[in-house]
């Protein structure tokens, strides 16, 4: 069975990566799963778009807490995201996109000093597409230790690993799956 069930496309036409492009497996959600759980210190970053959108009523924000609690993530909030996780309780750290990605390409990097390992998984979830793809390339030539994950509805070719693009209806559905996979 092979990992790659089509080629995607980059969703935004001026975004080329080069050879080196994200592979989208044919089960994401057992897949990520896997790779979470296999991780020893994995970050999740998140975006403004943890406000913006809602799946099925359900705001992203929730998928976000879900994913950390059951995968063990340390959680990055840039934007202005960081009251919403502190009004639910989660326990998050704040710091600029900018800033995250620049920490990240030290190896012995850790956001949270309370874990001793280093990052080894980074996922992304909820950060506009542009700042996530340059982030992403920044990662992919100066962070060659860390493998990239992006939870986003978009295909991200900077990432080691992401969605196709999908529709809102089918991304409900793959982080619900990853949710589930991760239990």
């Amino acid at each position: 069975m092979s990992l790659l069930t089509k080629r995607a496309s980059p969703w935004q036409w001026g975004n080329v990566p080069g050879p080196k492009m994200a592979m989208c497996p044919d089960n994401p959600p057992r897949i990520y799963a896997s790779m979470i759980k296999r991780a020893k210190n994995p970050l999740l970053i998140v975006g403004s778009y943890m406000y913006e959108v809602e799946l099925g009523g359900k705001p992203l924000i929730d998928y976000a807490i879900e994913i950390s609690k059951k995968g063990k993530c340390t959680i990055i909030a840039t934007a202005h995201t960081l009251k919403g996780f502190i009004e639910r309780g989660c326990p998050v750290k704040s710091m600029s996109l900018v800033d995250i990605v620049n920490r990240l390409q030290d190896p012995t990097f850790t956001a949270d000093p309370a874990k001793a390992p280093p990052h080894d998984l980074v996922l992304f979830l909820g950060i506009r597409y542009e700042f996530a793809s340059q982030g992403l390339a920044t990662l992919k030539h100066f962070a060659p230790h860390l493998k990239t994950l992006t939870l986003c509805k978009w295909y991200h070719p900077n990432a080691s690993w992401s969605f196709p693009n999908v529709k809102d209806e089918e991304w409900k559905k793959l982080l619900d799956d990853l949710v589930q996979a991760l239990s």
